[in-house]
């Protein structure tokens, strides 16, 4: 099963320099690139976080990856990895604090996943808001 975020995710809003600080950098042929090995078991530490957090109310994992769970998982990798290399920063305790935060949030049902509305018959109308799923019944019946 692929992550809630990849790699990439984490370069494009850290950058590769922050990255590598955090993950430790290997020789791959004439290039330094950051351990893919300590960013995958970042990344892991992430998706198992994520789903503890909403399994409560939604079955894990979530399929589809909104742009709020994937800053989550960046958030909370990123400090997963910075505490396993003291790299740790005030600013990845902050993004963590918060990503942790926006979870509980999730979690309790305040805010939603921030995923599409599904069509569940295939006529082309969505009828289910998955924001607002709940384990065994759907919050979103009647409404409009």
């Amino acid at each position: 099963m692929p992550h809630y975020a990849a790699s990439t995710d984490i370069v494009a809003l850290y950058g590769v320099q922050k990255l590598g600080l955090v993950a430790g950098l290997i020789q791959q042929g004439p290039d330094k690139i950051p351990d893919p090995g300590v960013v995958d078991a970042g990344l892991q530490a992430a998706d198992d976080l994520i789903d503890t957090y909403l399994s409560a109310q939604y079955d894990v994992p979530i399929k589809y990856v909104s742009g709020s769970l994937r800053r989550i998982a960046i958030d909370v990798a990123m400090y997963t990895m910075a505490l396993g290399r003291a790299q740790r920063t005030e600013e990845h305790r902050v993004r963590y604090e918060d990503a942790l935060k926006l979870l509980d949030k999730m979690a309790k049902g305040d805010v939603g996943l921030g995923l599409p509305p599904q069509d569940a018959d295939g006529d082309g109308v969505a009828e289910t808001n998955p924001n607002v799923r709940r384990r065994g019944r759907f919050l979103d019946v009647g409404r409009g």
